[in-house]
């Protein structure tokens, strides 16, 4: 059984409740400064030609969006770019709209005209006026979606040291075929290298992806998975959870930092339970916050995960439940309101929920859009 808690007391609007995200700041070099500055123009120039040689062939694109899948044509989606700052990236719709039950997959949706306009990369026309409007570049990071604020690595987040980009660096050398950690990977090595050579070898590279359909779908069939977060970091590796949900996080010289359990109940919780490891004070707050993210991380990749709690109503380590705090987990009678219209369990088959937080993605219109704080590092 499971009891549904309430998430506000009255009065004004309450705080939404969610994982901060950790940065790692990338300082570019004057000439990566300089070459940016001049590549805005090209940008625009280029993107401007683009769109005036599309025209036919986006009226085209567009009266066959309206036959095989009606209005609207195109698909707008809140996106992050340079910073971390969200705008809306426009393409051309390849899915029929979601079935009022919701039950339908997204490879379900996907279309035979929406999967030949992704393996074209015909979809992505309308996005040269978001490069014209200055939201993006013809070579960068691919922008994605803004609900995964929060659930980068402070690594993995350095991507959007640069403006996103129409194709990038990654999807010349995998493109959806990559897994996650991969793909954010080759953004990180592309914004440590980036330049004209660089853009010039992607450009040139991206022509030959196209042509030859290379990596348009993941093993799913779709274009790409949700993002669970990241798998390991630079300074943390996890095991498990197992096959009876015990997890261990090590630093990369071996020592335990956090070890713990979870078990999955039904509503789609994870019941967690987490001890510093052997000789572990959790002064080390970014370690903290790191290993709790990679936990959440692998839940999210193995588990149709929704919520994660805590039952023990033992006081934790100071640094733990600071850590907690910054990861979202509240208690479930707090005044917050959660990034999703689903309340919080208050109890999990009859025992009292002590914390918990939302681990799904946030529902629509609970976008967060701006990075909440500083890196420690």
């Amino acid at each position: 059984m499971m009891i549904q808690g309430n998430t506000a007391q009255g009065g004004r609007a309450p705080a939404v409740v969610r994982p901060i995200q950790h940065l790692d700041p990338v300082r570019l070099s004057t000439r990566q400064l300089t070459y940016l500055r001049r590549r805005r123009l090209a940008d625009v120039v280029l993107a401007s030609i683009g769109l005036v040689v599309a025209a036919v062939p986006m009226a085209v694109v567009s009266a066959g969006v309206l036959v095989t899948m009606g209005r609207p044509v195109l698909f707008t989606q809140e996106r992050m770019t340079q910073d971390g700052r969200a705008f809306r990236l426009q393409k051309f719709r390849s899915m029929r709209a979601v079935a009022p039950d919701g039950s339908d997959s997204d490879a379900a949706r996907l279309v035979p005209f929406g999967r030949f306009l992704r393996a074209s990369s015909l979809d992505e026309l309308p996005s040269l006026w978001n490069i014209v409007r200055g939201d993006m570049s013809l070579v960068g990071p691919r922008p994605l979606t803004a609900d995964y604020l929060g659930r980068f690595s402070a690594e993995q987040f350095a991507r959007h040291a640069v403006p996103a980009g129409l194709t990038g660096y990654a999807q010349v050398n995998g493109r959806n075929a990559l897994g996650w950690d991969d793909r954010l990977s080759l953004d990180r090595e592309y914004v440590g290298r980036f330049g004209p050579a660089l853009d010039l070898r992607i450009l040139r590279d991206t022509v030959a992806t196209v042509v030859r359909r290379d990596g348009v779908t993941d093993d799913s069939g779709v274009s790409m998975s949700d993002f669970p977060g990241p798998q390991s970091t630079i300074r943390l590796e996890m095991e498990g959870p197992d096959s009876e949900g015990d997890w261990v996080c090590r630093n990369r010289e071996g020592a335990t930092l956090l070890q713990g359990g979870s078990e999955l109940r039904d509503g789609g919780v994870a019941v967690l339970t987490l001890h510093l490891g052997p000789g572990q004070s959790g002064e080390d707050a970014p370690l903290l916050d790191e290993a709790i993210l990679l936990l959440v991380s692998r839940l999210r990749a193995r588990s149709d995960v929704e919520w994660g709690g805590f039952l023990e109503s033992r006081d934790l380590p100071e640094a733990l439940a600071e850590a907690l705090t910054r990861a979202g987990f509240v208690a479930p009678s707090a005044a917050v309101r959660f990034p999703t219209q689903e309340l919080p369990p208050a109890e999990v088959s009859e025992e009292p929920v002590a914390l918990i937080a939302h681990l799904g993605l946030p529902d629509e219109g609970e976008v967060h859009h701006r990075p909440t704080t500083p890196d420690h590092r």
